[in-house]
């Protein structure tokens, strides 16, 4: 089976060194990487240009993740496409892990991404222990976005009928993953993580104010509504959530994942 790696990057000369090393030890025959330049400024391209020559190289002028990870894919030949952000590493066996998920019978596969977060100082999984989901998990997806680029694996076929990333700065993963999942059943991977992320102060998952995420749920719920798998019940919701956001006046949130916890503890997750 044909895999291509699609890396995004800006301005992480260093941290994508890393990232594309984490896949080249996979071993897997065959494996493309595609790194998306994403209009550094760093020398990340002539950098990557000269340690990598096999790595397959596209310039973009400052579109925003989703267009580059589109754009990798446009330029990707492999039958099966994956993610990795450019500050997240693959673990051991990553590849193999996910295409035996996907040789189950399924279009999409993800595994568990292991959180380490220098920003709150701690570590946490995504999804959480006993929480991963297998089969129809547009439901779950609708509630909470469960699962990471970092860890996605998706036959070529399905990716183009669900139309790629969205264009938005922030949850177009989310939009393409509910896409994906109300037309395809999805694989888990397991418990066991198959990619390692880190949560720093220049993570995209690093919020500079509330607008994002109340930009991000209008949006969302905007697209549900008028989806065929949508409806009215599950687009209030978004609503819901995008007003809750705006209500925390008194609130600073630096992370998803400490938005996601305010979240859980009111059981709107």
């Amino acid at each position: 089976m044909r895999v291509s790696c699609v890396i995004p990057t800006r301005d992480r000369c260093r941290m994508v060194c890393a990232a594309i090393d984490s896949v080249v030890r996979q071993q897997w025959p065959g494996l493309e990487i595609v790194v998306v330049d994403d209009g550094s400024s760093d020398g990340t391209a002539e950098m990557v240009a000269a340690r990598y020559p096999a790595v397959r190289l596209v310039r973009l002028a400052g579109l925003g993740a989703g267009p580059a990870r589109n754009a990798g894919v446009a330029a990707a030949r492999g039958e099966v496409v994956m993610f990795l952000d450019s500050d997240d590493l693959w673990l051991d066996r990553h590849v193999a892990v996910l295409v035996a998920t996907l040789e189950r019978g399924f279009e999409v596969a993800y595994g568990t991404t292991e959180t380490i977060d220098q920003v709150s100082r701690g570590r946490f999984c995504i999804p959480e222990p006993g929480q991963g989901r297998e089969g129809a998990v547009l439901a779950g997806l609708l509630r909470w976005c469960f699962l990471v680029p970092s860890a996605l694996a998706v036959r070529r076929r399905a990716f183009d009928v669900c139309g790629g990333f969205g264009t938005e700065p922030f949850g177009e993963d989310w939009s393409l993953l509910l896409r994906l999942a109300s037309r395809y059943p999805f694989g888990f991977a397991g418990a066991r993580p198959i990619s390692r992320r880190h949560l720093h102060r220049g993570s995209l998952c690093c919020l500079t104010g509330r607008e994002l995420l109340v930009d991000c749920l209008s949006r969302l719920g905007e697209e549900v509504a008028v989806a065929v798998w949508g409806g009215v019940e599950t687009a209030q919701r978004f609503v819901m959530l995008a007003q809750w956001v705006r209500d925390q006046n008194e609130t600073s949130w630096t992370t998803v994942q400490e938005w996601y916890c305010a979240m859980r503890e009111e059981g709107l997750v």
